[in-house]
């Protein structure tokens, strides 16, 4: 389920069966005036001294704006979003997001366009949001690390080579796989609420590469739901995953 009206998040995601409707991502709510939970697309500027830098990068926050419907099928959705800086030359921009369901798969492509007159100095990527009981560890699929971050406490990988695993409960597994320039990663536990989010986003500091005027960039990110299959009546052995 997605809501354009809300940012363009992606508000429930999950499996149907005989006892009703699991959530695999914390499920969008409204906490106390606030929106919380759901996987969102997420802008982020950074630190600049130079004010004239920081007067062509928007507001982050404008991601969290309603998106215009642009296109519906079955298993697709497209959503699009356009806006301008207050003063000419300062900066704009023209943004899509498209998610695609396949089975057990979702593919998430995000674009940005520049509209601007100079480069726009900004980071790109996800968002996503589980529940504490379901989302216990990461895996780095590339060198099997086991990431288990404490409470309150962020594990940043400037690294990430785009390839990771998020166990849960049950032998539940979420496969995450973000295409470059996607090479960030932060792992937060919440310190007081019973969540925790994943940030997935292009290079910040020395390594950002601000977008020259006119050019688009776009990120691809793949999640897949994965089950743990119980072994059949004959006793043959299972695969691991489905």
């Amino acid at each position: 389920m997605v809501s354009p009206e809300r940012g363009g998040r992606l508000r429930w995601w999950g499996e149907a069966g005989a006892g009703g409707r699991e959530p695999w991502i914390r499920p969008m709510l409204l906490e106390r005036g606030r929106m919380v939970g759901g996987c969102m697309a997420r802008m982020a500027v950074p630190s600049l001294a130079d004010p004239e830098d920081l007067a062509r990068a928007p507001d982050p926050a404008m991601l969290d704006e309603p998106w215009q419907l642009a296109q519906r099928t079955m298993d697709t959705v497209t959503l699009m979003q356009h806006h301008r800086g207050p003063s000419p030359g300062t900066w704009g921009y023209q943004a899509s997001q498209t998610l695609r369901l396949q089975q057990n798969r979702l593919e998430w492509t995000l674009s940005m366009r520049n509209l601007g007159r100079h480069p726009m100095p900004v980071r790109l990527g996800w968002r996503l949001q589980f529940a504490e009981d379901f989302a216990r560890e990461l895996v780095l699929d590339e060198d099997c690390r086991l990431v288990q971050p404490a409470r309150g406490h962020v594990e940043s990988l400037e690294t990430w080579r785009g390839l990771a695993t998020l166990a849960g409960p049950g032998g539940r597994h979420v496969l995450l796989r973000g295409d470059p320039p996607v090479t960030t990663l932060d792992f937060e536990r919440h310190p007081t609420r019973a969540s925790l989010h994943l940030d997935l986003m292009t290079p910040g500091g020395e390594a950002l590469a601000p977008l020259p005027r006119g050019e688009e960039l776009t990120l691809r990110l793949t999640l897949d739901l994965m089950v743990a299959k119980r072994p059949p009546p004959t006793g043959r052995p299972a695969p691991t995953l489905l």
